[in-house]
């Protein structure tokens, strides 16, 4: 049987595996990696080169230029740039495909070179060899079958169909086609399937070594499978026959073995399976070859009549479309398309006549030809079938191209159209508003006409009106005159008793302020108001410390340690504020301190309290406040220029703003510009209440002033963080505004001061974890709030001697501890349980401070002779404090020589401090106190100071 092996290979069953093979078989690629490597020697391409490695060497477009120039040269540049760069790569590939848009071939897109399928790039390479190849056109659609003459004329024929429908004339589905190709005979397994398929069964039939006799059980077993069979090739089928066939003539007895006879008689049965399958596929085919003559007969009747009609057409076209005919491009397509349907009527008639009946006498001579050019014909009809894709996609653009272009035009003109029907429009409208115009203006005037005749009889009575109503005027004048002298004489007793009224304001305003004045006074000097913080939104724990708050100043706390009634301790206060208080509530019993300032009286706010309680909270408020969240010393400023400006009328203001720390135990200026550590002495017997009187101090006239110089103060505070506070004040702020005011009537003045002082917290060093300077400054805060403990326990406890000077802090706040200011205390808690020791020490001193008489508040209002008497005291209060200094000077090297006698009068060869000297060293102290507090004891007295007779003759002058 000489039939080939290849007759008898299993048909696929899926139309898109058909279509896969008919796109790219191995050959195909075989043939183009040929040709590449022929024209291009260098390039050395496998045979069985993959996607990936064609795409590596076509990706950049020098080979595509070269592939060009070799074929046409001189049709397209290779671009300069570096090889690897991205600019280069594209460039070159765009310029190979417009040189293929320009030859009007077939072409890919750049995606489809760089990450795409490789099909469409293998076919566009294919379609240029066709091109510059015409004895290759067969190799391209069939796969190398080149001698076959009757795929090559077909070829021919459908690419000059293909042209004539890209010139828009004729578009036919050629739906027979189409069911031809996918029609199961003309169907084939996909090349990846059957080589993969192909490939396994060769692994399993394949022998090596002995003979099929020899084989195991097990590998004939594998071999008779019916999978391994059904997609084996015919090919190793019938090797596998001859195999056992030659095996028994070489045995003597031509004996098989039975399961060597099991293999052969599956594979016979497999191979009649084939044999028979291929018989039935021969009759469709016959069947289906009998159609094709038919469609091509309806084909030739298509063209024909489409050769008749195409002048028809295109008279039809031109005079459909008259802005077209300007375009010779078109024009040219369609008179080629008419000529080349011309001049295919015929030759295609006599070409298919002649091919059916050719097919005829070959079905019936070979039949293994027969099914060689059903092969040939499948892989031809899937070239038409592209090649009729690519001119109907081109006809559909060609046809959108003109689509668009009438569209412009369509749209164009109706622009115009409706541009002069509008500009028609509105010259109708303009000349209906002319008329109306005209018509508007004639009846305008008519108006104005009747509407002057009507005004001038108007006039004319009203001129007889106004005689009769200049009597009446006459009349009603007279009666006027009478009325007015009346209400004078009324108006006149009304002035009487509002000149009276205004005789007693001034007593009147005096009597209130003094009675103001008085009931502040009753309240108490220093007055003690309590504030509890609450507990910050980062705060884990909620257990409070706090027990009780009453709203007559009555305060419980809990000491969670302890059981019982020693557990809990009771405080009174003047007032206490919960954790719910506003920052309005508290201001609002501040509020009557506020305005004892602007009546002569000095007055002294304090905040006090552990680090991180709220002090800096009470007094300023938080950063960037907004006016709901105002602190004391903003609403008190605020309520201060308020209550001056209701005052203009009767007294005249002048306020001037102060603001110092005290910064381990250092006083600084805060709205000084200069930054270097100047000294500042601290000297309250001033008669203007300057407690540093160097301090650069500034005029203000309204609230805003005074919040920008404190925003520049707050800003040169000395701040730091530490564990129990984020934002912890390492300093005490004092504010202080100062007021001097004019009785505008008599002419007497009164000055007062205001002190708001922000206190720094006293802290646990353990608990706070501060070191370094954190740990000096921590130091000096507790230093200077412990000898403020001290001095308001000698004032609580009436002691003869006030140590003032233990701290700088006590010196400036002096003149407030001292009798002659109003001071409120804001004493702050933190109502966590691990802080309960600093909240129950802080309420001790509270109530220590809240135990303090200072006597009554002294005004310093007074008249225009007292206060040049003031003035002319305060400068020998100078010259006593410097002579007092001098004095105390001296009276320290004295007591230095009478404790160590072997000094000579040079202080620097002072030997060193020696603990044993340490009692004299407390009396020189002690001394050193009494020396400078003249004139600053509760009763007013001065003991054991040898400047006595110089303080008496002060207070002499003072009263």
């Amino acid at each position: 049987m000489s039939l080939s092996a290849d007759a008898f290979e299993p048909m696929s069953k899926s139309d898109g595996e058909a279509g896969a093979a008919l796109a790219f078989v191995p050959k195909q690629r075989a043939i183009l990696v040929e040709w590449l490597n022929s024209l291009l020697p260098n390039l050395s391409l496998p045979m069985n080169a993959s996607d990936e490695e064609l795409r590596e060497i076509l990706v950049d477009g020098i080979v595509l230029c070269q592939l060009l120039n070799k074929l046409k040269p001189g049709c397209v540049t290779e671009h300069g740039g570096p090889a690897q760069s991205p600019e280069s790569r594209s460039e070159n590939v765009k310029r190979f495909l417009a040189t293929m848009d320009q030859m009007g071939l077939p072409r890919f897109q750049l995606s489809d070179l760089e990450k795409g399928s490789m099909k469409m790039v293998l076919e566009c390479l294919l379609t240029l060899r066709a091109h510059f190849m015409p004895n290759a056109r067969a190799h391209h659609h069939f796969g190398g079958h080149s001698t076959n003459q009757l795929g090559s004329d077909g070829s021919t024929k459908w690419k000059l169909l293909g042209d004539c429908f890209r010139s828009g004339h004729g578009v036919h589905k050629c739906s027979s086609f189409q069911h031809a190709s996918h029609s199961p005979v003309m169907a084939e397994p996909s090349a990846t399937t059957k080589h993969h398929v192909g490939h396994k069964f060769h692994e399993v039939f394949q022998l090596k070594h002995g003979r099929y006799a020899d084989l195991p059980a097990s590998k004939i077993s594998e071999m008779m499978k019916s999978n391994s069979l059904d997609n084996a090739p015919t090919q190793s089928l019938l090797s596998v026959v001859n195999g056992i066939l030659d095996e028994s003539i070489e045995r003597k007895n031509g004996e098989i073995p039975q399961r060597v006879a099991g293999l052969l008689r599956k594979v016979v049965q497999e191979i009649e399976r084939r044999i028979s399958t291929q018989g039935e596929h021969l009759k469709t085919q016959n069947n289906l070859f009998k159609a094709r003559e038919e469609k091509y007969q309806s084909r030739i009747r298509v063209l024909e009549a489409l050769a008749t009609g195409s002048n028809q057409e295109s008279q039809v076209v031109i005079l459909a479309l008259p802005s077209v005919s300007a375009r010779p491009q078109f024009l040219l397509a369609a008179n080629h398309a008419t000529l080349r349907l011309a001049d295919l009527k015929e030759s295609v008639l006599l070409n298919e006549q002649s091919k059916v009946e050719e097919k005829r006498n070959v079905e019936e001579q070979d039949p293994v030809r027969t099914i060689k050019e059903q092969d040939d014909f499948s892989h031809e009809i899937t070239a038409l079938k592209q090649e009729l894709e690519v001119s109907r996609k081109m006809h559909e653009e060609h046809c959108l191209q003109m689509e668009t272009e009438g569209r412009g035009v369509q749209q164009e003109l109706e622009k115009k159209l409706k541009e002069v029907m509008n500009f028609l429009a509105e010259s109708r409208n303009r000349v209906k508003e002319l008329e109306a115009l005209s018509e508007s203006k004639s009846l305008g005037w008519t108006k104005k006409e009747h509407i002057y005749q009507i005004f001038t009889e108007f006039q004319l009575g009203a001129l007889r009106e106004l005689r009769f109503a200049s009597q009446s005027i006459k009349q009603e004048i007279v009666k006027t005159q009478k009325s007015y002298s009346e209400e004078f004489n009324v108006l006149g007793m009304n002035v009487k008793a509002m000149q009276k009224a205004a005789q007693s304001y001034y007593a009147m305003l005096a009597e209130n302020q003094k009675l103001h004045n008085e009931l502040q006074e009753l309240k108490g000097n220093i007055r003690v108001y309590c504030r509890i913080r609450p507990f910050l939104p980062g705060q884990r724990e909620k257990q409070s410390s706090i027990e009780y708050v009453g709203e007559n100043g009555e305060l419980i706390i809990v000491n969670p340690a302890k059981q019982g009634k020693e557990s809990r301790r009771s405080f009174k206060f003047n007032k206490v504020y919960s954790q719910a208080a506003t920052q309005a509530e508290v201001f609002s019993d501040t509020q009557p301190l506020i305005q004892s300032v602007l009546d002569g009286y000095n007055v002294c706010i304090f905040a006090y309290g552990q680090t991180g309680s709220g002090k800096t909270y009470t007094m300023t408020g938080p950063d960037k406040a907004s006016e709901d969240e105002w602190g004391v010393n903003y609403r008190a400023l605020n309520h201060l220029f308020q209550t001056s400006q209701n005052r203009e009328h009767a007294f005249s203001y002048e306020i001037s703003v102060q603001m110092v720390e005290i910064y381990n135990e250092q006083v600084r200026d805060l709205l000084s510009s200069d930054t270097s550590q100047k000294r500042y002495p601290s000297l309250c017997s001033q008669p203007n209440g300057l407690a540093v009187p160097d301090a650069t101090m500034y005029p203000v006239k309204a609230t805003s002033d005074v919040l920008h110089l404190m925003d520049v103060g707050l800003k040169n505070r000395a701040k730091g963080s530490t564990a129990l506070n984020e934002r912890s004040s390492r300093s005490h702020s004092i504010l202080s505004i100062h007021a001097r005011g004019v009785d505008q009537k008599t002419r007497s003045s009164m000055q007062s001061s205001l002190h708001l002082v922000d206190l720094a917290g006293s802290e646990r060093v353990d608990r706070s974890e501060v070191t370094g300077d954190r740990l000096k400054e921590a130091q000096h805060i507790n230093k200077s709030l412990s000898a403020l403990g001290d001095v308001i326990s000698a004032l609580a406890q009436k002691s003869p001697h006030i140590p003032y000077r233990n701290s700088k802090l006590t010196q400036v706040l002096q003149g407030s501890l001292g009798g002659n200011a109003k001071t409120l205390m804001f004493v702050q808690l933190n109502p966590e349980v691990n802080s309960y020791s600093e909240t129950l020490s802080t309420l001790k001193f509270a109530e220590r401070a809240s135990g303090v008489e200072l006597g009554a508040a002294k005004s310093s209002k007074d008249g225009r002779d007292v206060r040049e008497l003031m003035e002319q005291v305060a400068s020998l209060k100078d010259t006593i404090a410097k002579k007092d200094e001098e004095i105390e000077r001296l009276q320290l090297l004295k007591d230095l020589k009478n404790v160590y006698p072997g000094a000579n009068n040079d202080t620097n060869s002072l030997r060193p401090w020696n603990p044993s000297n340490a009692d004299n060293l407390q009396r020189m102290t002690d001394m050193s106190d009494i020396c400078v507090s003249l004139g600053t004891e509760a009763d007013g007295s001065v003991e054991r100071s040898p400047l006595a007779e110089g303080a008496r003759r002060s207070e002499n002058i003072d009263k």
